[in-house]
């Protein structure tokens, strides 16, 4: 006598998963830095006599006058790079087998 039974067989089975992730890099760039900075301007004249003679300014005539000075600076900004990590996971794959079970069955003998 036979009947079907189910056998369960697993087998590993590999599956590539990527996944995206950022990593930081550093562009640099130039940036133009400028600062105002104050100089003393005056009207001179000459004041002494000889040997003692001196180029002076004159009272009342110095002005405060601002100049910018400029510069080129080398600066560095953060950008977030995606880019993709793939990796091989072990997957469980299982299925169900059907098989063939035949069971020998005795004769049964009757007698009256």
């Amino acid at each position: 006598e036979c009947s079907t039974v189910y056998e369960k067989q697993c087998k590993t089975v590999y599956k590539n998963v990527c996944v995206e992730q950022y990593k930081t890099e550093y562009e640099p760039y130039t940036e133009t830095e400028c600062s105002t900075q104050y100089k003393e301007d005056c009207e001179y004249q000459w004041e002494g006599y000889g040997n003692s003679k001196i180029w002076a300014p004159i009272a009342g005539t110095c002005k405060k006058i601002p100049y910018e000075t400029c510069k080129d600076v080398v600066k560095t900004k953060e950008k977030q790079v995606a880019h993709q990590v793939c990796n091989y996971v072990p997957e469980q794959k299982c299925l169900n087998v059907p098989m063939k079970k035949c069971v020998a069955v005795p004769d049964q003998i009757c007698t009256n």
